[in-house]
């Protein structure tokens, strides 16, 4: 079985199994379609993800239980990405039965286009919304996203406040092959909202996920005891290196009271020197670089393990720009005095020089180095010459003062002032140039 045939089975699952509640029950559900930049990337099979997506929703539309009453919420298809648009999200078809909107349903997710943010936290926000309008024993929203937050707030926190807002509210999140940090955060939105978690990354975890979903209950209500002073929680970070990693309250925004265990001494950040620290239950964002990892929840008497991967770049000569692929946000810089760093566990992009290493993974607990290749220039007297694609695109430039270029693998031509010099370049290699 294909990954697409995979996640359309999946989702259907969880919609058949949603619908028939609703027959029985009166469920009311709400799907949240994240149709982003990222939902463009190609699955295994070269499937891109928002056309899996589209053929979910439409094998979902033939085969839920009649009588359910469903809406659909779609974020990220109306802007592109440079608007840096945190408000793109419609209700692109309200409620009604299944059998009066589904082919309205389906017409409109054969128009989506995927380009822009994932304002999961907003979206989330405007699904209660949508489905606080119905009059259900059970209001349910159903968030399909490929990643995490790329906007402000903590879709998280906003779960745990939208669902003591509302009784009936239950909000089940699906990851469709997202990495930790998304994960972990979609997890968090789903604990928060009284809902369930499933990741449709493998096929494995795939085929685990349905078997469950089709016996899974509803949740039963969790009776929560409070104590006057609940005890700390603990939160480490695994490899921590030399930078601070700040905390602050996902809610407030503040940075948080870190206290060292061994010491009972107050503490800024996290780093090498204290990787772990005491601090009271909640939700926090971890500074790593220029990025925020959010919605990370800390339990009373618990641990919270969080566990970046390190990228590092060989021969760094910089500044190489470490990017988010979806916002181009410069998440971290490298150098030749810091060609190594924390990160949280994602896809990026790094610069090298005019260019970008595009998808560039980096895992849990995990080392991934970059390792470009180089052009060297030598030369008499002062030079300056330029490096370009053989399409004419910039890649960089060498000069008599900076003679060495790191580059990605490819092709690449040297331009001097008497001819084009063709060079191709593999990872790790260095080609020299003797200009006479």
């Amino acid at each position: 079985m294909t990954r697409l045939s995979f996640f359309v089975t999946f989702l259907l699952s969880i919609a058949v199994s949603l619908g028939q509640a609703t027959a029985e029950n009166g469920r009311s559900i709400v799907l949240v379609l994240d149709a982003s930049g990222s939902m463009n990337a190609r699955l295994p099979d070269g499937t891109a993800r928002i056309d899996a997506a589209k053929a979910a929703v439409a094998d979902l539309i033939g085969k839920i239980a009649p009588g359910t009453r469903l809406a659909f919420r779609v974020y990220g298809h109306q802007s592109p990405p440079q608007n840096k648009d945190c408000k793109d999200s419609a209700l692109v078809v309200g409620f009604d039965t299944v059998e009066r909107n589904g082919p309205a349903i389906v017409e409109s997710a054969r128009g989506i286009r995927a380009q822009g943010y994932t304002p999961i936290n907003r979206v989330l926000t405007l699904a209660a919304e949508d489905v606080a309008e119905e009059d259900s024993p059970e209001r349910v929203v159903v968030l399909v996203s490929d990643g995490k937050e790329t906007c402000e707030g903590d879709p998280c926190v906003s779960a745990k406040a939208l669902a003591a807002a509302d009784a009936r509210l239950f909000v089940h999140t699906i990851g469709f092959g997202v990495d930790a940090a998304a994960r972990r955060q979609l997890q968090c939105i789903a604990t928060m909202g009284r809902g369930s978690y499933s990741d449709a990354g493998t096929s494995k975890e795939l085929a685990i996920a349905l078997g469950e979903a089709a016996r899974r209950p509803p949740a039963p209500k969790r009776t929560e005891v409070v104590t006057a002073t609940p005890p700390m929680g603990k939160l480490q970070i695994k490899g921590a290196g030399q930078d601070n990693h700040d905390v602050f309250d996902a809610a407030s925004g503040q940075k948080a009271k870190l206290i060292r265990p061994s010491t009972g001494q107050q503490v800024d950040s996290i780093n090498s020197l204290w990787p772990t620290v005491d601090l009271n239950p909640g939700i926090y964002n971890v500074l790593f670089g220029n990025q925020l990892w959010k919605s990370i929840e800390v339990r009373p008497g618990e641990t919270t393990l969080l566990e970046p991967g390190i990228l590092e770049i060989k021969g760094a000569v910089g500044p190489h720009k470490v990017l988010d692929p979806e916002t181009s946000a410069a998440v971290a810089e490298l150098m030749f005095a810091k060609a190594r760093t924390a990160l949280i566990p994602s896809r990026f992009s790094v610069t090298f020089g005019e260019l970008v290493w595009p998808d560039v993974e980096v895992k849990p607990g995990q080392t991934t180095t970059l390792n470009p290749g180089v052009i060297k220039v030598s030369g008499r007297g002062i030079f300056e010459y330029r490096v370009t694609l053989p399409d004419g695109q910039t890649a960089g430039t060498v000069t008599s003062g900076n003679t060495r270029l790191p580059l990605p693998p490819g092709v690449y031509i040297l331009e001097t002032k008497e001819r084009r010099i063709p060079v191709e370049l593999k990872e790790g290699q260095e080609v020299e140039i003797k200009i006479q």
